[in-house]
């Protein structure tokens, strides 16, 4: 509560404690409006226009129609906020005042942080800067670039009108007005130079360009090699041509030269193959199965776009929230940095950034001890601060000096990004959180229930955004298991958040497409991301919703309110705090809770990304005008099966991928690329490119040239475990705003042209991914080494991402075996789970098997009763008496 509303409060109390009381006044509702003592709505002035608030025991204003709010129904309790020139929403029982959303909302005048204003003045403009910055083409091939603009103060400012585009040098073709325009490669340069240029008041800026030719000589493929998020090129990357079905190198391995280059000479008349980029810093890439013979203008020139590794440095912004208000309430938000680059190669670790261990007390109903709150999150409960600070990390991109001049060491070096923080922050009443539903524990919630009291939460929440924080990254210790340690926050970018910047206040429907299946069975429900694609800077939360699906059919359950189940209600605000005029997108997650009750289930989602039409977003909290998602959700990728070893596994070919049957990714609606993630116990990732069409042929990876490390492997090397498996399949259209926008093809997705994935996120419309993880056993009876067992006992070790059973679909057992103890210390096996899914294996120590510094080693075997290749083991010395 503000200030001016207290003195407001305090000055009509004392006119209700008057001799005689005055006469209602307009402007706040009324001298009666909030201050009213009341038991029920009846002792309100107007029981159509108030309602007693019964946490407060005051009178409120009130509507059950947006009429309702009018000067000319409310008459003598008009409502000053309602009378501007967007008026007010009765959103749920309430008079808010309107926002805009876009700058046609508003006349001749700009929408700006939600609010009509007048156009910036274009002199009132003192710097800008292109996005992207360094751009490299090939002729003929287009680019987008975008504006940002500054003032004086390096606040954000988005002109209306006044800014001009020109092409500096023949390397481009092109001209425009507006914060966009889109430029086409032309002459081939020696070296990447200022080619096009923005102007806006007294502000100029550039942005380089580098254009490589565009033929390819015969039996050759040439090879361009960039860093995903800053554009520049990569040079010293190996360049690796092998062959599809065995990984047997041709030819030379080749090396990127300054320009990002390399060219390979293809021998033995191959029509099919595989190349990949090696780079020590970056994650490998493997484009499998190219066709040679492809009749495509831009044929044999591959296009790589790398991500540095994005756990080796960390850096970001730190803060807390200005302004939380003075509420007997829960204090609440989550901040974060923009989500850079594709959405589907995210590092969790970085995501969420450290868990915190907090003492959360609120009230009676929670009071526990080091809960592991995320970096991100911060909690207060009345006039209680439970967890004040707050963090997040953005990856590595640009950054520029007080000139405005790119810092190109730092760059280079991945010392250095700029992104945008954002956070989302509410004032939840107690009452209004589902704290009731947990009481018992978290087996058999009613999570209908629980998200019919979550739904209207969403409506207390705000947004904020500093859209400009730039940030410098250090490398990232390690902590003794080998961890990252993103502890030290002493050098991150100090950015505090408004706690009521921009509220929620555009309630609207979106139509889900039909749920999809995940082992036999409806996902569970799905979640909802309303949010602007911010150039340079990446995705920007603004607005979230929920549904779930306890019908277990192909649609989202029926809301209150709305006509039909598949049809759910997002809270979101409007762009704001200088990324007016981005594109808002929606992005629906379908999620499969089975991994939370069968252990050997990995983590699956599938989703759609779609764009919102006219690129305005309004108040329709009925839906009278539902947003559409594009269709369909993607089938999951599942059945997958990789051979990590140099001999075949059954009819799995050496170091072999493919599918065991058709995942069904083709087709109209189906992925434009299948994407293979190992990743490493750095977070080091090995990255593979595959055509849908080609899923159940599947690729074999080559070994990795000279030193490079084996990153199917957890620690590197062929003798370690096996590194965990992500499968994706991604859908890519040429113009997302549009419904009937070509699909891109896998060869025009890895061919250097106007469609390359350092621009997947632009072209996204639909992802889906299973997280096949790697199969784990550990100890959870007995746990501590040097422990002391009763002979004959029962043991027990957890097993993940590994089905044990002994029916076809299942992948084998648990073998223990001893080394030490007596002659009746021989192995057992587990061969049921008997713990709903768990993968808690009980068995018990052999009759009469006793004996000091006894190892136990659980082992996972297959249904071909050998252990699993590579091997996945755990061993405890115990004392067995």
């Amino acid at each position: 509560m503000t200030a001016t509303t207290r003195l407001g409060l305090l000055a009509a109390l004392g006119l209700l404690l008057s001799a005689c009381p005055p006469p209602p006044t307009k402007g706040d509702g009324g001298v009666d409006a909030g201050t009213e003592d009341c038991i029920e709505d009846a002792d309100c002035p107007d029981p159509n226009l108030f309602y007693c608030n019964q946490s407060t025991s005051k009178c409120e204003p009130a509507c059950r129609t947006k009429n309702d709010c009018t000067a000319e129904v409310r008459k003598d309790w008009a409502l000053d906020y309602c009378g501007g020139n967007l008026g007010c929403q009765c959103d749920e029982g309430k008079c808010v005042a309107s926002l805009c959303s876009a700058d046609p909302d508003c006349g001749s005048q700009v929408c700006r942080n939600g609010a009509c204003t007048a156009a910036p003045a274009e002199s009132s403009i003192t710097s800008c800067q292109v996005t992207p910055d360094y751009v490299v083409l090939r002729a003929g091939a287009k680019a987008k670039f975008y504006l940002s603009a500054w003032d004086s103060a390096k606040n954000p400012v988005v002109p209306k009108t006044g800014v001009t585009w020109s092409a500096l040098t023949a390397a481009v073709t092109g001209s425009g007005t507006g914060l966009s325009a889109e430029f086409t490669g032309a002459a081939a340069n020696t070296s990447a130079e200022d080619a096009v240029q923005a102007k806006i008041g007294g502000a100029t800026c550039k942005a380089k360009v580098l254009v490589l030719p565009g033929t390819v000589p015969a039996n050759n493929v040439d090879v361009l090699v960039v860093d995903e998020l800053s554009g520049r090129p990569v040079q010293g990357a190996s360049i690796l041509a092998s062959v599809p079905t065995t990984g047997a190198t041709i030819g030379a391995v080749g090396t990127t030269d300054a320009k990002g280059y390399a060219r390979l000479n293809i021998t033995g008349g191959q029509n099919l193959v595989s190349v990949s980029a090696f780079h020590d810093d970056y994650n490998y890439l493997t484009i499998a199965n190219y066709d040679m013979s492809t009749s495509s203008p831009d044929a044999r020139f591959l296009a790589m776009a790398l991500r540095r590794n994005q756990v080796d440095k960390f850096g970001g912004y730190k803060g807390t929230f200005n302004g939380v208000p003075a509420t007997p309430n829960v204090h609440a938000g989550i901040a974060g940095m923009s989500l850079a680059g594709s959405i589907t190669d995210l590092s969790i670790a970085q995501l969420l950034g450290p868990s915190v261990p907090t003492h959360v007390k609120i009230g009676t109903a929670i009071d526990k001890a080091d809960v592991p709150l995320p970096a991100g999150v911060y909690l207060g409960f009345t006039d209680t601060v439970i967890k004040k600070d707050i963090s997040a990390q953005g990856l590595a991109g640009t950054c520029t000096d007080a000139s405005g001049a790119p810092r190109e060491a730092e760059i280079l070096s991945g010392s250095c990004g700029t992104r945008t923080a954002w956070a989302l922050a509410g004032d939840v009443p107690l009452g209004d959180l589902p704290i009731d539903a947990f009481a018992s524990g978290t087996s058999n919630i009613d999570f209908g229930a629980v998200l019919g009291k979550i739904i209207p939460i969403f409506r207390r929440f705000n947004s904020s955004i500093s859209r400009d924080v730039q940030f410098t990254l250090k490398t990232t210790p390690r902590k003794t298991n080998g961890d990252p340690d993103f502890s030290n926050v002493t050098e991150f970018t100090p950015v505090n958040h408004d706690f009521a910047q921009v509220p929620l206040a555009f309630s609207f429907v979106v139509r889900s497409p039909d749920l999809p299946q995940f082992k036999g069975a409806y996902v569970d429900g799905a979640m909802f991301l309303g949010g602007a694609l911010v150039s340079g800077r990446g995705v920007v939360p603004l607005g979230m919703g929920a549904a779930v699906n306890q019908n277990t059919d192909a649609k989202t359950d029926l809301q209150a309110g709305l006509a039909a189940p598949g049809l759910v209600q997002l809270r979101m605000a409007p762009t704001h705090h200088g990324i007016e005029g981005t594109d808002y997108g929606v992005v629906a997650l379908a999620l499969s809770l089975k991994s939370a009750n069968d252990a050997s289930a990995g983590i699956a989602s599938s989703a759609v990304m779609g764009r919102v039409p006219g690129n305005r977003i309004a108040f329709d909290p009925t839906g009278s005008t539902v947003v559409d998602l594009p269709s369909p959700y993607l089938k999951f990728p599942e059945n997958a099966k990789y051979n990590f070893t140099n001999t075949a596994q059954g009819a799995l070919p050496p170091r072999t991928f493919k599918f065991a049957s058709d995942p069904g990714l083709t087709g109209t609606g189906g992925a434009t690329v299948v994407r293979v993630v190992f990743t490493d116990n750095l977070d080091h990732r090995w990255v593979v490119y595959l055509s849908p069409a080609q899923a159940t042929t599947g690729f074999a990876l080559p070994p990795p040239p000279g030193t490079f490390a084996d990153r199917t492997f957890y620690t590197g090397s062929t003798t370690g475990s096996r590194a965990p498996i992500l499968v994706q399949a991604i859908r890519l259209t040429e113009d997302p705003s549009k419904s009937t926008a070509p699909a891109i093809s896998y060869e025009k997705l890895v061919e250097l042209n106007s469609f390359n994935s350092d621009r997947m996120v632009d072209f996204t419309t639909g992802f889906v991914f299973i997280d096949y993880g790697r199969p784990e056993v550990d100890w959870l009876t007995p746990k501590d080494a040097n422990s002391t067992v009763a002979a004959a006992s029962a043991i027990k070790v957890k097993v993940s991402a590994f089905k044990v059973g002994t029916a076809a679909t299942d992948d084998g057992y648990v073998k223990v075996t001893f080394t030490g103890g007596n002659a009746s210390c021989t192995a057992v096996d587990g061969k049921t789970d008997a713990s709903q899914g768990k993968g808690e294996i009980s068995m018990n120590l052999p009759a009469g098997c006793t004996g000091s510094n006894v190892t136990m080693t659980a082992t996972l075997y297959g249904q071909d009763n050998q252990a699993i290749k590579p091997p996945a083991a755990s061993s405890i010395t115990v004392n067995i008496q």
